[in-house]
């Protein structure tokens, strides 16, 4: 349990996760990310790789001399997110916090859109937020969720380019108690 709580602790700090997602499924310099995570000062940025690397978290994939000083490009050693194995003996304290560095994360960077994309249109950028009820067998959410992962895989296997832009979707999934508004 301390091993995988140590991990969680590691993934779930505002700035790992940070960079962590922006290095996604891509090869990044430093310099790559920090133009990814402009607010996080580049001392930060280092001072985290450096702990990511030593918890293999990230590995360097590639290093150059750039002007003679070496240049490394850093990819995730595995997928930055944590197993239903390694969340499942958590306690609720532990759910609720991790939850919610999770969900700044997407206030932070809906914040940065609508900040940088003045005026917002919204229909033309594709970009909403929603929230659905409905009632689902856990056969049903299971076909569901299969069909969604069959649809989003075939996305994470496109490079940018072709009027590609990074893009980002967040799903979150959960029981209502029976008896809730929505059921009324």
């Amino acid at each position: 349990m301390e091993s995988v709580l140590r991990k969680i602790e590691l993934v779930i700090h505002p700035v790992r996760f940070q960079i962590l997602r922006a290095i996604g499924t891509e090869a990044l310099t430093t310099q790559e990310i920090a133009d990814r995570i402009p607010d996080t000062p580049k001392s930060s940025i280092y001072r985290h790789l450096k702990l990511l690397l030593e918890h293999n978290l990230l590995y360097v994939a590639d290093a150059r001399l750039v002007n003679g000083i070496q240049e490394k490009t850093y990819r995730l050693d595995q997928p930055a997110r944590l197993t239903a194995d390694e969340m499942k003996d958590l306690s609720v304290d532990d759910h609720i916090r991790f939850f919610t560095t999770y969900a700044l994360t997407l206030v932070q960077d809906f914040s940065e859109y609508v900040s940088k994309s003045a005026p917002i249109d919204m229909l033309a950028d594709r970009v909403g937020y929603n929230e659905v009820t409905f009632y689902a067998t856990k056969s049903e959410l299971d076909e569901f969720q299969a069909a969604l992962n069959t649809a989003v895989m075939k996305l994470l296997g496109n490079v940018p380019g072709n009027g590609r832009s990074r893009r980002k979707l967040a799903i979150v999934s959960q029981p209502l108690p029976e008896g809730s508004e929505s059921d009324k």
